[in-house]
């Protein structure tokens, strides 16, 4: 998994430095959206973990119900992390959602390679 997160960090930090290029004034909200984005991966990976091992003690139901219970959870958490961003720290949203979609899509790909 700590791979997974220095490949999150490392996308948004190339992110943030595309901005900066292009007249952004500061690379906090990049950095952010890329925060957001690993802290999303790491409840994933938390909830896989436990679903596996309920599936694994033959309690099926309550696989299903911890990755429904995750699910719910990591979208609330989302977007409060984009509310807060936006509306409290006054950060740029469209950066907060270019690094967080771009760190999100570079878990995809490198799940892809890689199975927990």
């Amino acid at each position: 998994m700590l791979r997974v997160i220095i490949y999150q960090g490392s996308i948004s930090i190339i992110v943030a430095l595309v901005f900066l290029s292009l007249g952004s004034v500061n690379i906090l909200s990049s950095i952010y959206g890329g925060f957001m984005s690993i802290v999303n991966s790491l409840l994933l990976a938390r909830s896989v973990n436990s679903a596996g091992k309920a599936a694994s003690e033959q309690k099926q139901a309550r696989s299903a119900l911890v990755l429904l219970k995750s699910v719910v959870f990591r979208l609330f958490l989302v977007l409060i992390g984009f509310y807060l961003g936006i509306v409290y720290l006054k950060l740029v949203a469209i950066e907060i959602i270019i690094a967080f979609s771009l760190a999100q899509l570079g878990y995809v790909f490198y799940k892809s390679k890689n199975i927990y």
